[in-house]
């Protein structure tokens, strides 16, 4: 499958920048104000990116709050889908994910299956994602909502075969998560023996509470850092800017 516009555009980026800031919006905790809010916000003072998706997302009102949002930024709005159902119109792009740490065959194949028809149907670029748990020291809802056992902190080289494994069947992209609200972020070592042995596009996401914490994702090889859980109790400008300088090695 050819690399989409939205992709592309995020490679050039990465190159230009070093990384990427991607800010995550959770429909299911904001709503349409705050989703609003938090977007111009986070174009203002140095995002990349805006994802939006959850584990749940029950949201009927998602189209129309992914229009509004278009309306007011210019950054590239990315489906972080949890299933299949939350596959809605208005996107940019989408993260077509697989769950390839776990063994659950819904989250595997079945889930992607569902979705695939409405992806072709709604024209919506995909982009293919390698998504990997790793154990963040406590039970996060996305290990509870899949039935999936994380890969141990301590093990970064399960994080690495798993992603060869990936790569070899043709995804361009992988995220090493350690959940919503994870008490630790993912360890730089499974970042780094991923950077060696593949050329994905690094993302990762989850227990990233400050700048610091960021740079040494990204000196370790991530591509794109995420932040979600953070900014939907502390909306500080400065500390985005601060984020984003963190981040950004170039340019």
């Amino acid at each position: 499958m050819k690399i989409g516009k939205t992709e592309a555009r995020l490679n050039a980026e990465i190159e230009r920048r070093g990384a990427l800031f991607a800010v995550l919006l959770d429909p299911d905790t904001s709503d349409d104000e705050a989703l609003l809010k938090s977007g111009v916000l986070a174009q203002e003072n140095g995002a990349d990116l805006i994802l939006v998706g959850g584990s749940f997302m029950g949201n009927f009102n998602l189209p129309r709050q992914v229009a509004a949002l278009k309306t007011k930024v210019d950054l590239p709005v990315v489906l972080f889908p949890g299933g299949a159902s939350q596959v809605v119109p208005g996107f940019d792009a989408m993260l077509f994910m697989t769950l390839v740490s776990g063994r659950n065959p819904s989250y595997l194949i079945e889930e992607q299956v569902r979705g695939g028809a409405l992806v072709r149907a709604l024209n919506m670029e995909a982009i293919p994602t390698a998504y990997q748990l790793i154990n963040s020291g406590r039970r996060t809802t996305v290990e509870y909502v899949s039935n999936t056992t994380p890969i141990p902190a301590d093990k970064p080289k399960l994080s690495m075969v798993h992603s060869i494994a990936a790569e070899l069947m043709g995804m361009r992209y992988v995220y090493l998560e350690a959940g919503s609200g994870a008490e630790n972020p993912v360890p730089v070592e499974h970042i780094a023996y991923t950077r060696k042995a593949t050329e994905m596009t690094i993302i990762t996401g989850g227990g990233i509470k400050d700048p610091q914490t960021a740079a040494i994702r990204v000196a370790a090889g991530a591509d794109i850092i995420v932040t979600g859980t953070l900014w939907e109790k502390v909306q500080d400008p400065v500390l985005l800017k601060e984020f984003a300088a963190a981040i950004h090695t170039k340019g």
